[in-house]
């Protein structure tokens, strides 16, 4: 947990403790020594700037300190472990709290000594303290990630997975200088042993890992109504951990409204996600950090609601965390620390324990509910974002969208196509029968505007292409809906909705359906009201209005 100022008065002000202890400086060999009996212990704190007495002396130059002191140590502590260093103002001077969570590992060396903590000491271990670490090491199960991948050989590697986190900033001098191979590199990230990848590796850089792990594969749904058995969006991830998780990203915000907002004195738009894109990551970084990959059962999924986003993980909660102490941030406790170790090298986990808190921080700024988080020792946990629903604010926003011009052929097409469907489905949708009229009409024209995309662009003429709307057509789609809703009557000389317009045809105040214009005043486009003059029992669908004419040059709902 990333802890405030007042907190770390708070810890001062208990003093030096097993699991506290406080350094007047920041150096390597100070440090490290603590921090690796922390992993062999139950975690903690270190802070530094603090002499034996408790006073604040600071650190200068902290961020650079803090950033070399954590190269240094993560180089020099093996196995490889996650830590967070923090720089915090105390007394106008700048401390560093470097969290440390248990390992997993355990036994973990600094400089290839190993330490345990005794009370608010740390110290070597003996031979006997060793012998007993190792050996109640070989009586506990081995992790999943740590097991060796059957099957999986360096062919089996993505090779742009592997680039990206060979090539991150965070990787370890030892490894970016290693020149005995991508085996021998790998192995000093724990991601092999012996020659053999592990079940992390596959998980991290696998071109495929569903074909050894099933359960790797991730299922992303969006629905207008969960007990409907017809989606919007449906989708299956497989692949590399950090590409799902891009892909994730994607589905999420493509689902979901977006606000649009021009910034003073300057005409660029500017698209800002309904859910704040730093909490959407973090929270499917989580988690895929700790799901539990053992289970053959289980895995990560996506849900996106009109009015929320459920993201779901079949690990449960770690030992001795409950709703909320995540909710208030905690000592982060690694399920997978292999696989949380690749992620962070990427740049992809930051402050460990710190996700729920930077989750609920988000939320907040965005003017949405506050997250919620429900755990089941047996399901795993649900994490949902959510709004009371779409507000008018976004309503109208939406509305004030740049839609681009579209013919009346790819406006039938954005208000049929919902999910994906092929040429042929759509040609029974529009209840069309000549395929290369709807091909060069509809798809190629909407395709061609940026409103509807292929299931499958790299191949173009796959039998199996379909076609779904693009982020730009689900916003043009929304906005159509919303602008369509009500139309001028030329009988009644006032503006009606479609319901209204239905009400008086049948008490015989409107006597044509197409007796209707644009609503805009200086717009004289046509519109008709389907259905109006059908008697209710022959109604598939209730009446609403569409545009037959073309809409003036400067007529805001153009396009329809």
């Amino acid at each position: 947990m990333s802890k405030s100022s007042v907190e770390i008065q708070q810890l001062l002000s208990l003093g030096e403790h097993q699991t506290r202890e406080f350094k007047s400086r920041a150096e390597a060999k100070i440090c490290g020594p603590d921090i690796c009996a922390f992993l062999n212990a139950e975690g903690g704190y270190l802070i530094c700037g603090i002499d034996d007495k408790g006073n604040v002396l600071g650190i200068s130059s902290a961020e650079k300190v803090a950033a070399q002191l954590e190269t240094t140590l993560k180089s020099q502590i093996q196995p490889p472990v996650l830590f967070s260093i923090d720089v915090i103002e105390l007394e106008e001077k700048s401390v560093l709290v470097i969290e440390t969570p248990k390992g997993k590992d355990i036994p973990y060396a600094f400089s290839n000594d190993i330490y345990i903590r005794v009370g608010e000491l740390t110290r070597k271990a003996d031979i006997e303290t060793i012998r007993d670490m190792v050996l109640r090491k070989q009586v506990e199960p081995e992790r999943w990630e740590r097991r060796f991948s059957a099957e999986l050989d360096e062919d089996d590697l993505s090779a742009s997975a592997c680039k990206k986190l060979l090539g991150a900033a965070r990787l370890p001098l030892e490894v970016k200088q290693s020149e005995q191979g991508l085996l021998h590199q790998l192995q000093l990230l724990s991601l092999a042993k012996y020659g053999r990848l592990t079940n992390a590796a596959d998980v991290l850089l696998a071109k495929d890992p569903s074909r050894r792990h099933p359960q790797t594969r991730v299922r992303a749904v969006c629905y207008n109504n969960k007990a409907e058995n017809t989606y919007r969006d449906l989708k299956h991830f497989e692949g590399p951990i950090v590409e799902v998780i891009e892909q994730l990203i994607d589905f999420i915000h493509r689902n979901t409204p977006s606000r649009a907002r021009f910034a003073n004195n300057s005409s660029q738009r500017e698209d800002i996600p309904l859910y704040p894109a730093e909490a959407v990551r973090e929270a499917l970084v989580n988690a895929f950090a700790h799901r539990d990959y053992s289970s053959f059962s289980g895995g990560v999924k996506v849900e996106v609601g009109p009015n929320q986003v459920e993201i779901w993980n079949s690990g449960g909660l770690p030992q001795g965390i409950d709703v909320a102490k995540l909710e208030q941030g905690h000592i982060s406790v690694l399920r997978n620390p292999d696989i949380a170790h690749g992620l962070y090298l990427q740049g992809y986990m930051e402050k460990l324990g710190r996700g729920s808190v930077v989750i609920q921080q988000a939320c907040k700024k965005a003017g949405l509910l506050a997250p919620k988080w429900h755990s089941d020792p047996a399901f795993g946990v649900t994490l949902t974002l959510s709004t009371q629903e779409v507000t008018q604010e976004v309503t109208q926003e939406v509305t004030q969208e740049v839609i681009p011009e579209i013919t009346l052929e790819v406006g039938r097409l954005i208000d049929s196509l919902t999910g994906e469907l092929s040429r042929a489905e759509l040609q029974e949708v529009l209840q069309l029968r000549d395929p290369e009229h709807i091909r060069s009409r509809y798809i190629n024209a909407a395709l061609a505007a940026g409103l509807i995309e292929q299931t499958q662009p790299d191949k173009p003429n796959s039998s199996k292409q379909k076609y779904r709307l693009s982020p730009m057509g689900m916003r043009v789609k929304r906005a159509r809906n919303i602008s369509l809703a009500q139309a001028f009557s030329l009988e009644l000389n006032m503006d009606v909705t479609a319901a209204r317009a239905d009400e008086l045809y049948q008490a015989g105040r409107i006597k044509s359906k197409s007796a209707f214009k644009c609503p805009e005043p200086t717009c004289n486009a046509q519109a008709t009201c389907v259905n109006l003059d059908k008697p209710k029992a022959e109604r598939r669908q209730d009446p609403y209005f569409r545009f037959v004419s073309e809409h003036s040059r400067d007529c805001p709902l153009k396009g329809h």
